[in-house]
């Protein structure tokens, strides 16, 4: 319960700032055209010093998660403090209302500044226009002396150093513009930090995120091949994303050990930057698509969708391929599934996330479809049969969902299938094993594996 009122936060703290605006404004205009709105001004400010102070007790639980750095919270938390208290003051002494509304205005701007510091990172207001500064290469040894100058010396800046490092290189320049902003020193979401090797080695409070050598149990890439509307998707869904080469230079660095110092497989990385633009996008990449020739949707029917409640947006790397999100129907009937019918030769991508009114017959109509969620949703073992009657299916998200290892035969046959997520099914780790050894072209995404006992007579007939 605390932990929820801590993260209601950024929801709470906006009341307080829309209502102590409006309240100063009336302030002055009732100042400048000696108008009588006192009752309205005084109601607006209890109200508003009462959202304040629930606002600084839900940021002050929320400083307490361990989300963030406590001394860089200090100067968010006393400003707001101190706005709250100008607020309490300007309810109860009206005859300084427009000094003390001066005083909360520039109160509230830095308070709100400092938020956006906390949120966004430092400088976040001229980061657009800040210059990238070369970084200066030293030699092993001038590395060790640094090190002895410094608090901590495994930290990223020790590690930039390094001349012939693929993780400075390659690693770090990703991590800083797309990790950094909530896994650093100022912030650590689910109590990660990724600005040091320590840290980076340590994982969060889900655990270890390296597994050196091991790409798909290291949740540093594990996440970032997840459909973006799945939670666990890193980074958020809104978020900056990562492009298909800068996932592949980190599923790379992982694969040759993870290591934070000098190797001599640095050039190779470096030539996969410098070659990204040719680069085929790896197999369990989330921008997998196939060049299917796609016609044009027709305008009136993509309308009708949307005026259903259909969620449609251009299907990535593709001209004119779409992406159906039902997250917002209600009821899935027959009546949803007809207003598709005109966009089904477009629809490249179905998500039906959480969904337990799913009729997989529904889906075949799609024959061009490349991407399917159904996590959580009330797919069974027997709807696999169906959908490997799909003849360009190659990203299937099962997570969550009842399938067993009597769905494994028809998992098997679906033969244009590369990507499965699958973790936290009712997949045995025997059916899991046969499976990656019936398909060892298929990427299996297990993410944490809560394994259900075997199916012996099911995995008998797959041998």
């Amino acid at each position: 319960m605390i932990d929820l009122l801590g993260h209601l936060h950024p929801i709470l703290v906006h009341f307080p700032i829309g209502i102590l605006v409006i309240a100063c404004v009336m302030i002055w205009v009732q100042a400048i055209r000696k108008t009588e709105t006192q009752s309205s001004i005084s109601a607006l400010l209890l109200l508003g010093a009462i959202a304040a102070i629930m606002a600084s007790i839900s940021g002050y639980l929320l400083s307490n998660s361990g989300d963030y750095e406590k001394g860089d919270v200090l100067a968010h938390q006393w400003w707001g403090i101190g706005t709250t208290l100008c607020a309490i003051f300007l309810y109860f002494f009206q005859a300084y209302q427009k000094i003390i509304s001066l005083m909360l205005f520039v109160a509230l701007a830095i308070t709100g500044h400092f938020g956006g510091e906390l949120t966004y990172g430092s400088n976040y207001l001229f980061a657009s226009k800040k210059k990238a500064i070369p970084t200066k290469e030293l030699s092993i040894s001038a590395v060790d002396t640094t090190q002895q100058k410094m608090e901590v010396d495994t930290s990223v800046e020790v590690l930039s150093s390094v001349k012939n490092s693929p993780f400075q290189q390659e690693v770090l320049p990703i991590l800083k513009s797309h990790c950094f902003q909530c896994h650093s020193s100022k912030k650590q979401k689910g109590k990660l930090r990724l600005d040091t090797e320590d840290f980076i080695k340590k994982g969060g409070k889900e655990g270890l995120i390296l597994h050196a050598g091991n790409p798909l149990k290291s949740h540093l890439y594990s996440y970032l091949i997840l459909p973006e509307d799945d939670d666990l998707h890193m980074p958020p869904e809104g978020k900056k994303q990562l492009n298909s080469s800068q996932i592949a230079i980190i599923k790379r660095w992982i694969e040759i050990g993870a290591p934070f110092g000098e190797t001599a497989e640095s050039e190779s990385m470096h030539a996969m930057t410098l070659q990204s633009k040719a680069m085929t996008i790896p197999s369990d990449s989330p921008d997998q698509t196939l060049n299917l020739p796609v016609e044009p949707a027709n305008e009136e029917a993509l309308q009708e969708a949307k005026n259903q409640g259909i969620s449609i947006s251009p299907y990535p790397s593709s001209n004119g391929g779409l992406s159906l999100n039902f997250v917002n129907i209600k009821r899935l009937d027959s009546k949803i599934w007809q207003v598709t019918k005109a966009l089904q030769k477009q629809v490249l991508q179905i998500k039906l996330s959480k969904r337990q009114d799913i009729q997989v017959e529904e889906l075949l109509n799609f024959k061009n479809l490349q991407q399917l969620n159904l996590e959580q949703s009330n797919v069974q073992d027997a709807d696999l049969e169906n959908l490997r009657q799909l003849p360009h299916l190659t990203q299937l998200n099962l997570y969550g969902t009842a399938i067993s290892d009597q769905g494994i035969k028809a998992l098997v046959a679906m033969k244009a299938l590369k990507v499965l997520y699958i973790w936290q099914s009712k997949l045995s780790q025997e059916g899991l094993q046969s499976l990656k050894r019936a398909r060892p072209d298929v990427t299996i995404v297990e993410g944490k594996f809560q394994f259900s006992p075997p199916d012996t007579n099911r995995l008998k007939a797959i041998k």
